[in-house]
């Protein structure tokens, strides 16, 4: 009886999992792009090259948004951004191009080069600061990034899937809905990447 139970967590997990990446794909696929440079030459450069480096023309906007977030989980990760200190601004290009560039940082630094990158792709992806609940329990201070597709607001956080370890997407295109008690209290965090208007 054990192993049946065990067997059926298994197959409605492998089937959220799977109705989930349809509704990404659904989503992403079909949201209107609309390209954007960070305006930093410095940083465009190096999104630019890591974009021809994880994707191609042919690929879809889901593979691509994909594309963008197993880059910063696979290849980078939690530490202190210090290429971000050679710029005199502690914006959201320094950190963006310190990521990419240095492959460590901490959530500001993964969100910033996430934003970035979906960015100049089309979508209207920005940063967020706010509360998220911490793995031993209560909240700590925290940054994420948002893609906004027809007025709903999609949660995509690469530094936590990254935290919690390989091939999981539990903050990959998901609504704050669908992670209950996971943020709170969040706003735009200005000076960073900002809503499209």
């Amino acid at each position: 009886m054990k192993n049946f139970l065990i067997t059926c967590a298994a197959v409605l997990l492998l089937f959220t999992s799977s109705a989930m990446a349809s509704d990404a794909e659904y989503l992403l696929n079909n949201a209107e792009l609309n390209p954007t440079s960070t305006g930093a030459d410095y940083c465009d450069e190096i999104v630019w090259q890591t974009l021809n480096q994880i994707t191609t023309d042919d690929m879809t906007t889901y593979d691509k948004v994909r594309a963008c977030y197993d880059y910063l989980v696979y290849n980078c990760s939690y530490g202190d951004n210090v290429l971000r200190l050679d710029f005199p601004e502690d914006n959201g290009t320094a950190r963006a191009y310190g990521m990419l560039v240095g492959h460590v940082g901490a959530c500001d630094d993964y969100s910033c080069a996430f934003a970035a990158l979906t960015r100049a792709i089309g979508l209207n992806c920005y940063t967020v600061y706010g509360q998220t609940a911490r793995a031993d329990g209560g909240y700590t201070g925290h940054i994420w990034c948002v893609i906004a597709i027809d007025g709903v607001e999609y949660v995509f956080d690469p530094q936590i899937d990254d935290n919690i370890g390989a091939d999981v997407y539990y903050r990959f295109c998901v609504t704050y809905d669908e992670t209950p008690g996971s943020y709170y209290d969040s706003e735009v965090r200005w000076g960073y990447f900002e809503p499209f208007y």
